[in-house]
């Protein structure tokens, strides 16, 4: 009885040790600095409170990232739009999601670490991926603390926090997007945001051998309510017809998660696919099938 009461205490202990262990790795702060330092382990705070990651620990994990290896054939009297939303997750991560689904089309979702901060965030995260309809994108982790100029000016720091959103979210691809940058780099195709710079940081991406997609049009998130979907889908026709894309016949369309919290605007994002859907020359598809060569 003594020999076994020993075993149990030690098998506890054990678990207790564990346990702590564990949570103490789960609490991610709100530091608003972003540093690169040397830890021992992928995630590890350093004194700030902050996780950083050492580039080395990574290429166990960018080794295993999933490659665009399995395209669908593009046809060339068709025009593809890809639907992409930025910045989640947020409280219409969950619309979206619905949406895509009741709706049965593609859509890229680029991904914040620094915003899933609460349990029913990280849901969105996890119910996103859940979803065969949604791909998984890079949109760095910290979202550049809203300080552009600063982190831009760190390019080595640009792709750390791109690097610690894959771990942080488990991300398996090389699509990201950057953050207020309208900024694309696939292959040997590259253009750069015509007012701010992020040149530097893009070109290390690309060595790196990350896509960087842009965007061909936006539906605005900043007007009291959002504009009608009537006139989104003509914008992105328009666009499409006259070719003022970055590859001809291909549109990105650039929306947020935050747009769609309400109903009312959730109910948009539905009429907008649904007129894309009942256009006969239009598909609708995932990032994954956009063309990274030249045309």
């Amino acid at each position: 009885m003594f020999i076994l009461n020993k075993h149990l205490k030690n098998a506890l202990l054990l678990s207790s040790l564990l346990i702590t262990f564990s949570c103490k790795n789960d609490q991610i702060s709100t530091n608003s600095s972003i540093e690169i330092s040397k830890p021992k382990e992928i995630l590890q705070q350093d004194s700030d409170s902050l996780y950083t990651i050492k580039t080395d620990s990574l290429k166990h994990l960018s080794d295993t990232i999933a490659k665009d290896d399995h395209k669908n054939p593009i046809d060339s009297t068709k025009q593809y739009v890809y639907l992409t939303f930025d910045d989640g997750p947020y409280k219409g991560s969950k619309n979206i999601n619905k949406i895509l689904t009741e709706e049965n089309v593609k859509g890229t979702v680029f991904l914040v670490g620094f915003n899933a901060f609460t349990k029913e965030l990280k849901q969105n995260v996890e119910d996103y991926k859940q979803n065969p309809n949604v791909e998984i994108a890079n949109h760095t982790y910290s979202h550049a603390r809203n300080k552009y100029k600063h982190f831009y000016g760190m390019p080595e720091g640009v792709l750390e926090d791109i690097k610690k959103n894959e771990v942080v979210l488990d991300i398996h691809s090389r699509w990201v997007r950057l953050p207020a940058r309208n900024t694309w780099r696939l292959g040997n195709r590259k253009k750069n945001d015509p007012v701010k710079n992020a040149i530097p940081a893009a070109d290390l991406l690309a060595k790196n051998q990350y896509y960087i997609y842009g965007w061909d049009f936006e539906w605005d998130r900043n007007a009291q309510s959002l504009t009608a979907p009537e006139k989104i889908y003509d914008g992105i026709v328009h666009r499409l017809d006259q070719n003022k894309t970055f590859e001809k016949n291909h549109l990105v369309i650039l929306m947020h998660d935050d747009m769609f919290n309400s109903d009312l605007n959730t109910e948009k994002l539905r009429q907008l696919i649904v007129l894309l859907k009942n256009n006969p020359k239009i598909v609708i598809e995932g990032i994954s099938n956009y063309p990274t060569t030249v045309s």
